[in-house]
């Protein structure tokens, strides 16, 4: 018995925001202190505005039993 096989790759794409910024948020990112920049990251919480899912798939190869 024969059979195809073919590997196909699924990615689902997310766009994430936050609320605004705050002044002092603000500040800290534009700082680009990494330190700074983790403080903000912790306060903040990200929401999901968008999402795409990507396909792509190999052309099929034979299996031969």
């Amino acid at each position: 018995m024969a059979k195809l096989r073919r590997k196909v790759i699924y990615t689902d794409v997310r766009w994430e925001e936050t609320e605004p910024l705050t002044e002092e948020q603000l500040k800290k990112w534009k700082s680009e202190d990494s330190d700074l920049q983790d403080e903000v990251m912790d306060e903040v919480e990200f929401d999901l505005v968008n999402d795409k899912a990507l396909e792509d798939s190999e052309w099929p190869e034979l299996i031969e039993e």
